[in-house]
């Protein structure tokens, strides 16, 4: 429930969903386990898992969704070292050499073999819709991944009509420019944790940690032309987090007064703690979110 990691999106226009159609679109495209030669299944998931009923969760304008993938684990050593017996026994006994066309066969009929006994491993993947402001919010660090879900919420609909939030800003000069200055937006602190990179894609990296960015050293790095791709910065003392040039969000933390917030709702009512969980984290990063963005200027066209 506590989001740690941010790929951010945002409608094109005004949303609205009705929460019964809503939830007859994920079932379409409701989660169900491998069958014998897939290798691997990836659909929707009860939003609240064992404490839940529906696959979405309606609350305060904002909609949860939890996409769940399953997935075979065959090494690629394995099939190679049967695949490389299979192909001397053949060249020994037949006195031929094996073609490339044969060979793609004969790794078909290995996996074909091995895919029913191989293991499985399953993973979530939680998401959240503002229907206020217009975010599609996917916890996860991977834009690959994020683009999935996104495809799966857009086959379930019909359509889903967003963008990448931060596409439009060139986030390199801002970064640069609040640690040049060291002055982030208001409501923002700079942390002790950043990237720099020479312009060249391929130039020389240096990777902070724990350091005191007001340093003269840091100050040196950036008058030399460097530019940050990765910057900490700390949101009202209530969320820390990884700002990175791509628009991702990572690394979320949070102070510990927001989450011991809703820790005196009983472990019986946990459908209840849930719920309000749901609320208090996405109205943080909601607001995390307006305050980042008008920090960065006016809005962009996003059409």
């Amino acid at each position: 429930m506590w989001f740690s990691n941010l790929i951010c999106y945002r409608f094109k226009q005004d949303v609205s969903y009705n929460q019964e159609d809503f939830e007859q679109a994920l079932e379409q495209d409701v989660f169900r386990p491998c069958g014998s030669q897939e290798m691997n299944t990836f659909g929707w998931t009860k939003a609240f898992g064992k404490h839940g009923q529906t696959l979405s969760h309606f609350s305060e304008k904002s909609i949860l969704v939890c996409a769940k993938r399953e997935e075979k684990v065959l090494p690629a050593s394995v099939i190679n070292d049967m695949l490389a017996e299979k192909i001397e026994l053949i060249e020994r006994e037949e006195n031929r050499p094996v073609k490339k066309k044969e060979k793609d066969e004969l790794k078909e009929n290995i996996l074909s073999t091995l895919l029913p006994q191989a293991f499985k491993k399953s993973s979530l993947q939680f998401a959240f819709i503002d229907q206020v402001n217009g975010w599609v919010i996917v916890n996860s660090a991977s834009f690959n991944k994020a683009e999935e879900l996104l495809a799966l919420l857009r086959k379930s609909l019909g359509t889903l009509p967003v963008v990448p939030a931060f596409a439009n800003y060139d986030l390199d000069v801002f970064l640069t420019d609040w640690l040049t200055h060291f002055n982030a937006p208001d409501g923002f602190a700079i942390g002790s944790d950043a990237e720099l990179q020479e312009p060249d894609d391929n130039g020389a990296q240096v990777k902070l940690k724990q350091h005191d960015l007001a340093s003269d050293e840091i100050k040196t790095h950036l008058e030399n032309g460097k530019r940050v791709t990765k910057l900490a910065l700390d949101w009202r003392e209530r969320v820390k987090f990884i700002l990175q040039n791509d628009g991702t969000l990572k690394r979320l933390s949070y102070a510990d007064a927001l989450k011991e917030q809703n820790a005196d709702i009983p472990k019986e009512d946990m459908a209840i703690k849930l719920d309000a969980d749901f609320i208090l984290i996405t109205e943080e990063i909601k607001e995390l979110l307006e305050e980042l963005t008008a920090g960065l200027g006016d809005k962009e066209d996003l059409a």
